[in-house]
């Protein structure tokens, strides 16, 4: 026996079935094309077409969690001291939050973004921002930005004017 007659045999098993699939799939072309559903398998389109509420966007990675930080009933107008040329620089992108309304303050109904200065949610590449000030963004993503800024202790007062209004359980010491 030779060394050459397995792989004759191999290749000539292997055109065999190469032609045996040949025929069986010429034979399935020649009815025509497969049907995969019967013709009144679904409903047909209604006039005008289906009236469906958009999805939200597709994101490749989940948006975050967005948090109230400040809820008062005051405007934000008297909540602190308006920054001028932040506002300008936020204008230009140059001062601006890194997440638009991740951190929320709500004034009188009017939803505010908020980032700190010591870097939390801030873009701040020519470091303007003082580390003990919040900052609230009104039209924050916009060439009409607002910004005002306020304390710690004024956030304080605001809480505290907040909370002077509702009843409480236990006596302040």
């Amino acid at each position: 026996m030779s060394g050459k007659r397995p792989e004759s045999a191999l290749r000539l098993l292997r055109g065999t079935l190469l032609s045996l699939g040949m025929l069986t799939t010429g034979a399935a072309w020649a009815k025509g094309p497969l049907d995969r559903t019967e013709p009144g398998h679904m409903p047909p389109v209604p006039p005008g077409g289906y009236d469906l509420p958009l999805s939200p966007p597709v994101v490749r990675y989940p948006l975050p969690p967005q948090w109230v930080t400040i809820r008062s009933t005051q405007d934000w107008r008297h909540a602190g001291t308006f920054e001028k040329e932040l506002s300008k620089a936020c204008a230009s992108r140059q001062f601006r939050e890194q997440m638009p309304m991740r951190y929320r303050a709500i004034f009188k109904g009017e939803v505010l973004g908020v980032a700190f200065g010591h870097g939390l949610n801030l873009h701040d590449p020519k470091k303007q921002a003082n580390r003990k000030l919040i900052y609230l963004f009104r039209n924050g993503d916009s060439t009409g930005c607002t910004i005002v800024s306020i304390t710690n202790e004024d956030l304080r007062v605001l809480n505290d004017a907040q909370s002077a209004g509702a009843p409480t359980g236990t006596p302040k010491r």
